[in-house]
């Protein structure tokens, strides 16, 4: 049995970090250094990753961080415990991209935890528990290790969403995304079974291999819970009830994490499922994406329009988007090319700067004055704090699509994917959708430059840092990540289409 530890290296990292963080936790009075010591296991997790990944020459090797012309280890491919996980670029990929979004979760969080009289110990270890279980969500190459991941990801994400005792919202939330939550395992869990039963694997080569009838009713039958389960986990339509709700009563550091990491995790996950277990019965589980992708499309963009909670509208907004990258699956489906997975993991990757930022200015605004996140409230916020209301701006025009923001080659290229694929009329869906989406987040706009804010709203704000220099760096960060991929999208989709090389079929 090759139960070669670094193969699962950065996940060990991130739960030995969860560990240190409860024993500091037990033994340190100030508890400021809680978010040093988890962003230090974040950083050193995804310096790992990098080091796995990528051939270091000399010092020209930043440079090439830089340019695009990254030395990425070709063909790196390796197995441990018994076949269930694999160290390969497109898991270092994820891995890397999680501990991003973790480090930025915690600089977001730092004041608000204080302000809110949250316990930080408690909330970064559980925050790295589910960063853990979203890198074995993509390092898993078996159904038992991904149910495993799945698991580890989702139960500690139930109590983040419920973090603020005192806020019958927050429970709320906590107990909705938990019930739908528990549901979707169950029903993933059942589709696991019926892929065994199908196959008598759970290996995905051993599913990829003994998968020769794929029309045949068990198989179907388990393409549909497969989908429902991993339907529910990023909200996808009919299976979107939740979001909006626990976006809303979540704290909103979790909401902004959950908005990105959890459905990167998800995403991760099963498009080396989808990918390489079950291509043989592409046709079948495309199809059934395909209905999702379209009703969560539309669904997500025209229920946003009425929106004036600025988290529920952020929350479809998420729906919709969730819908944009199923475009990449039903990509890889229809023409097992991976193309359509490279677009997937570069979409995520620009999506975690502008969803995070998004939510990150609620956070400045929130820590700045009484702020309920309505619309009526950010009347005239270009006016009383401009540089907040500028990165607003950027993140809004970004998830529209508009170049030349990373949201428009995001877009580009998942449609792309899909009219490669033959599917021109779901792009042509994909981009209609857009375009109604232009009105909500052009609304966010146009309430911050060209809406009077009320008389008590005008008074001065503090500069800004003085919400918090963390919070300000998350969005500081955020925005240059949005202009530079924007200008230069080529280093990032080097590494996506780098990753996902050895991915599709196998």
């Amino acid at each position: 049995m090759n139960n070669t530890i670094h193969v699962i290296l950065p996940a060990v990292i991130v739960l030995a970090t969860a560990v240190a963080v409860l024993f500091v936790d037990a033994f340190v009075a100030r508890k400021q250094v809680l978010a040093w010591v988890a962003a230090a296991g974040l950083v050193a997790a995804g310096a790992v990753a990098v080091g796995q990944w990528t051939v270091w020459s000399g010092g020209a090797a930043v440079w090439r961080l830089f340019t695009g012309d990254l030395h990425l280890r070709a063909n790196l491919s390796e197995y441990g415990f018994n076949n269930m996980v694999r160290l390969d670029s497109y898991g270092l990929f994820f891995a890397i991209l999680f501990c991003g979004i973790g480090v930025l979760t915690i600089m977001l969080s730092d004041r608000y935890l204080a302000r809110h009289k949250v316990k930080p110990g408690e909330f970064y270890a559980l925050l790295l528990l589910v960063i853990a279980g979203m890198i074995g969500m993509a390092i898993s190459t078996d159904l038992i290790a991904l149910l495993v991941s799945f698991e580890l990801m989702s139960l500690p994400s139930y109590v983040l969403a419920g973090m603020l005792r005192s806020d019958r919202r927050s429970g709320e939330a906590a107990i909705k995304y938990f019930i739908n939550g528990a549901f979707a395992s169950a029903v993933l869990a059942f589709g696991f079974a019926l892929v065994y039963g199908a196959t008598g694997a759970t290996s995905y080569g051993g599913v990829h291999r003994a998968l020769t009838d794929p029309r045949s009713a068990i198989v179907l039958v388990a393409l549909v819970l497969v989908s429902t389960g991993f339907g529910f986990k990023v909200a996808a339509v009919p299976f979107h009830g939740w979001a909006p709700d626990v976006y809303e009563g979540a704290p909103t550091p979790v909401t902004a994490f959950m908005s990105v990491g959890i459905k990167a995790g998800a995403f991760a996950g099963f498009l080396r499922l989808l990918g390489f277990a079950l291509i043989p019965a592409s046709q079948g589980w495309s199809d059934v994406l395909i209905v999702l992708a379209v009703l969560t499309m539309v669904v997500g963009n025209v229920l946003a329009l009425p929106q004036r909670n600025l988290k529920r509208l952020l929350a479809y907004s998420s729906i919709a988007h969730a819908g944009y990258l199923l475009l990449g699956l039903i990509a890889v489906g229809r023409s097992h090319d991976p193309a359509g997975a490279g677009a997937v993991l570069f979409y995520l990757a620009v999506y975690t700067f502008m969803n995070i930022g998004a939510f990150g200015v609620l956070v400045l605004i929130r820590n700045r004055r009484p702020f309920a996140y309505t619309l009526d409230e950010i009347a005239g916020l270009g006016r009383s704090m401009p540089l907040t209301s500028l990165a607003m701006m950027v993140f809004m025009l970004s998830l529209t699509g508009i170049p030349p923001l990373a949201g428009f080659w995001a877009k580009f290229f998942i449609f792309s994917a899909v009219v490669a694929a033959h599917m021109t009329w779901l792009a042509v869906v994909a981009v209609v959708m857009s375009a109604v989406s232009a009105y909500y987040y052009l609304r966010v706009v146009w309430y911050m430059y060209f809406r009077e804010a009320e008389a008590e709203a005008e008074e001065p704000q503090p500069a800004l840092l003085g919400a918090g220099a963390g919070i300000s760096a998350t969005t500081a960060v955020a925005v240059l990540g949005v202009l530079a991929v924007g200008v230069y999208p080529t280093p990032v989709i080097a590494a996506a289409q780098g990753a996902v090389r050895l991915l599709v079929g196998g």
